[in-house]
């Protein structure tokens, strides 16, 4: 409580206390899957805590999670950095997404294969994306012919239906419709994206370790 002067008298006025917050950087899907879970029981087991979710690709990961811009980022495995603290998340299915008409979709999976030659749209101009396109390369086994185009990932989608080419995201995605797309499974040892928090050593907040906790919940 804080004094504030009228006059010759000091009256006492009530400040409201301060709120905690928790800043999280996302780099996947909140469509569906163990993140959209974890976050809704963060916000009914903690709602003094004031939670902020931002988009987060690995451009901006060494600079947001660096200079602590954000808590806590969830990123693929492959995005973290040396002396970054981090805690395993979960995996999810690298799927693939094509328009209806397309030749791949009269398939129950897709072989690694029959995406060699194919082209793999992208979202952005490659330098956000790095980590996917590092373990995209891995499950195919070999590099293959990326097109990056400079729009979200809905609109990337829907690039998709108008037949521009097919795209890899990760199962989560499947949460949400997307007219004339379908989705079909990575058939390759390698298509599970792992995916990881990250936070700057020295952030020891109580309400990240509270998040944090909830992952196995």
């Amino acid at each position: 409580m804080e004094l504030s002067y009228r006059g010759l008298h000091a009256t006492p006025v009530a400040r409201p206390a301060r709120r905690e917050r928790l800043t999280l950087g996302v780099g996947c899907s909140l469509n569906w899957g163990p993140l959209r879970r974890q976050i809704g029981k963060f916000r009914t087991l903690a709602p003094e805590i004031d939670l902020i979710v931002e988009d987060l690709d690995d451009q901006g990961l060494a600079e947001r999670v660096g200079g602590r811009g954000v808590d806590l980022a969830v990123a693929l495995h492959g995005a973290g950095a040396r002396g970054w603290r981090s805690a395993p998340l979960w995996s999810e299915p690298l799927m693939v997404f094509m328009a209806e008409g397309h030749p791949l979709a009269a398939e129950n999976a897709v072989q690694p294969s029959q995406l060699r030659e194919t082209h793999l749209l992208m979202a952005g101009n490659g330098s956000g994306d790095r980590a996917l396109q590092q373990a995209i390369i891995q499950a195919l086994g070999g590099p293959p012919n990326f097109l990056h185009y400079a729009v979200q990932r809905d609109n990337l989608l829907d690039l998709v239906s108008l037949g521009f080419g097919v795209t890899l995201a990760g199962g989560s995605a499947m949460g949400a419709f997307y007219p004339g797309v379908c989705a079909r499974p990575l058939e390759s040892d390698a298509s599970w994206l792992s995916y990881c928090g990250f936070w700057a050593a020295e952030n020891e907040r109580p309400a990240l370790r509270r998040f944090l906790e909830l992952r196995d919940a």
